[in-house]
């Protein structure tokens, strides 16, 4: 079996599924698609993921059966039900997988896409006509709710308890960008929404032995 990672350091949704793989104890093979320059298009991604996004995970069995899989929630799923090793990514019984699912759509849809998502687009990507402060301020409003619920639902050390699951793969990742926003745009003051909790459970998650493989080495 050979799992072949191709990734984006700087895309959460990539960053999610190498926190995945440490979680699972899986050995990978990493292959950098910088999407900011294109690779993504090329010719050679695209017969792998025709989509033309981030991330893809090949897999090659023993037999020399090859799979390719896209969508970082597949992803995760999927290395869940296929390997043993490691921890569960959604653990227990039908109502905490169930939580769990819940845990990362919120993530998605409210944390991310109504709070940092606007954010990252206004500061790093309009262009000539320069962020919106207006957009950047709602943003940053939504995406201080958001992390307050989230802090109301650890279990624990983490989102469903004392073991990390597929929902802190999801939540970890935004946190990690709240801070690099920080550091980029030190004006926007963003690490200061995350609630003193969800600090403490970021360091928990940082912490860990396999952590700093997914880092992107450019934020260090």
């Amino acid at each position: 079996m050979k799992l072949v990672l191709h990734s984006y350091w700087r895309s959460s949704a990539s960053h999610r599924v190498r926190i995945g793989l440490g979680l699972k104890q899986l050995p990978y093979e990493y292959v950098a698609i910088n999407i900011v320059k294109g690779d993504q298009f090329a010719d050679t991604y695209r017969a792998k993921n025709p989509s033309a996004q981030v991330p893809a995970l090949e897999i090659t069995d023993d037999d020399g059966a090859r799979t390719t899989l896209s969508q970082s929630l597949a992803i995760l799923e999927y290395l869940d039900e296929r390997f043993a090793s490691g921890a569960k990514l959604y653990p227990g019984d039908a109502g905490n997988r169930a939580r769990v699912r819940r845990l990362i759509a919120e993530t998605e849809a409210y944390l991310y896409r109504e709070g940092i998502s606007p954010i990252v687009d206004e500061l790093f990507w309009s262009g000539d006509k320069g962020p919106d402060a207006h957009i950047v301020a709602k943003a940053r409003g939504r995406l201080a709710e958001e992390l307050e619920y989230m802090a109301k639902e650890l279990k624990g050390k983490f989102l469903a308890g004392d073991t990390l699951t597929a929902a802190d793969c999801v939540l970890a990742p935004c946190l990690q960008y709240c801070k690099r926003i920080t550091v980029r745009k030190p004006e926007t003051k963003l690490e200061d929404v995350i609630p003193p909790a969800l600090r403490e459970y970021g360091k928990r998650i940082e912490s860990l032995p396999y952590f700093d493989k997914t880092y992107p080495p450019h934020w260090r």
